[in-house]
């Protein structure tokens, strides 16, 4: 008798589906950023608040500027020939010459060299994202990057393709929608804009909690949600026309108060994303400010962040815009 076990069969192998693509496609404000892999390069998919934002490629979709972005691996190319420009001695720098600009990140590998570099012309239009090996992993013969579509790359380009190409500037505000007109409600950390969002979720549809990318389209300004949420989570790729602009201040009682000019410019500078290191995009970033304060109302926004909502703001805001 044999007891030899009876061999199974088989099933036919099945190719084992790589993850990542080799192309990722990000939109904000009608602006897409096109990160492509280099060869034999994958693309992993960013965190879940960049889902609505994504696209499957430049043109499916109402986007406006396309940035070509080539993601490689190899030596971060050292900026030696060129200009330093700005350094935020934590985060990155920025290194240029009359054709193009070149950000590191100040994060370094064990050899002292950046995670990645980031070389692009000077009218942002195309570019390369120079990877070091640390920031891949093997994924059969191709090599999947991680963490490329994340801060602060991402915004880093948003930031300047606003300011060089689409008379747009990303503000650090939340956004929500109060009958179909859009509000700012700005401030800086911790000035309550996550709280804000909760406050007024019941009555305003809000497309960010943290960050708001403001477009001017000829005489009108038209606010974007983006995929850099606060505290709420809130990240929706939709817009809404602006219809006015709030500061916070956190306060004992709940007010709206009128801003004068002045007082609209003191507060709107710091809680813009103004590249003040490069002249012209610093002044046409300015200019879209400028045409705010000219033609939009805004308002102090007194509030005491353990209320237990804001409706009263509502009614207020309705009645004063």
């Amino acid at each position: 008798m044999n007891d030899a076990p009876t061999p199974r069969k088989r099933s036919p192998a099945t190719p084992r589906a790589l993850p990542g693509t080799t192309a990722l496609c990000l939109s904000v404000a009608g602006m897409c950023l096109h990160f492509r892999g280099g060869e034999h390069i994958r693309l992993a998919a960013p965190i879940d608040c960049y889902a609505p934002f994504l696209r499957a490629s430049p043109v499916d979709g109402p986007c406006i500027d396309t940035i070509e972005m080539e993601v490689i691996q190899g030596d971060v190319p050292r900026p030696d020939l060129l200009k330093p420009v700005f350094d935020t001695g934590d985060a990155w720098e920025l290194w240029a010459d009359d054709r193009r600009c070149v950000f590191r990140t100040r994060i370094r590998q064990d050899n002292n060299q950046p995670l990645w570099s980031m070389t692009i012309d000077r009218g942002f239009n195309h570019g390369r994202i120079y990877c070091s090996k640390d920031l891949f992993v093997a994924s059969g013969k191709s090599l999947l990057a991680r963490n490329i579509v994340q801060y602060p790359l991402d915004q880093l380009l948003m930031i300047h393709v606003a300011a060089a190409r689409s008379a747009a500037v990303l503000l650090h505000a939340a956004g929500g929608s109060i009958d179909g007109n859009g509000v700012l409600f700005a401030g800086q950390s911790g000035a309550g804009k996550s709280t804000v969002s909760r406050l007024l979720g019941n009555g305003t549809r809000f497309l960010s909690d943290d960050r708001i990318m403001l477009r001017r389209f000829g005489s009108k300004l038209s606010m974007y949600g983006t995929p850099w949420p606060g505290d709420a989570g809130v990240a929706i790729n939709e817009s809404v026309p602006l219809k006015a602009i709030c500061f916070l201040r956190h306060a004992d009682d709940t007010s709206l108060r009128p801003l004068k000019p002045e007082e609209i410019l003191q507060r709107l500078l710091p809680v813009a994303s103004i590249p003040w290191y490069e002249s012209e995009l610093a002044d046409n970033a300015l200019n879209l400010c400028e045409f705010l304060i000219e033609h939009y109302p805004a308002y102090e926004l007194s509030f005491r962040p353990h209320a237990n909502d804001l409706s009263s703001v509502l009614d207020s805001f309705s009645a004063a815009a």
